[in-house]
């Protein structure tokens, strides 16, 4: 299991090798090879965080699991694509998340306005 404790991570914000984001790296690329057991590990150290945020976003409890329950499968379908050279694999997987939860903030405010839109086109005058 990964240890998200700060006190792998040098004074400087450098993660020395063997630290927490090079362990989580080797877990996103173990996981594009389909090994289910590191996507579980993965799952088991960013769980907390990515809800965290999805939950600061959304504020809903149940639309927060549920987004991030889709980051999640988001994370497991897209592993192959991330890139250690451009980020952190907490940081790939958070940037995801953010961007489930504001597109879920999106289509709850899109859906509104269709409803309300059609609500008022279907009132019919009293004459």
């Amino acid at each position: 299991m990964v240890s998200m404790c700060p006190a792998s991570v040098s004074p400087f914000g450098e993660d020395p090798p063997g630290g927490v984001a090079h362990a989580l790296a080797d877990l996103v690329i173990r996981s594009a090879g389909g090994d289910e057991a590191a996507f579980a590990e993965l799952y088991d150290a960013l769980a907390p965080r990515i809800y965290g945020l999805v939950r600061r976003i959304l504020r809903d409890p149940a639309q927060s699991e549920e987004v991030s329950q889709e980051v999640f499968l988001e994370l497991w379908r897209s592993s192959s694509r991330y890139d250690p050279r451009r980020g952190t694999a907490q940081a790939w997987a958070l940037t995801i998340a953010h961007r489930k939860a504001v597109d879920r903030i999106r289509a709850v405010a899109a859906s509104r306005v269709r409803d309300d839109v059609y609500a008022a086109s279907s009132v019919r005058p009293w004459s």
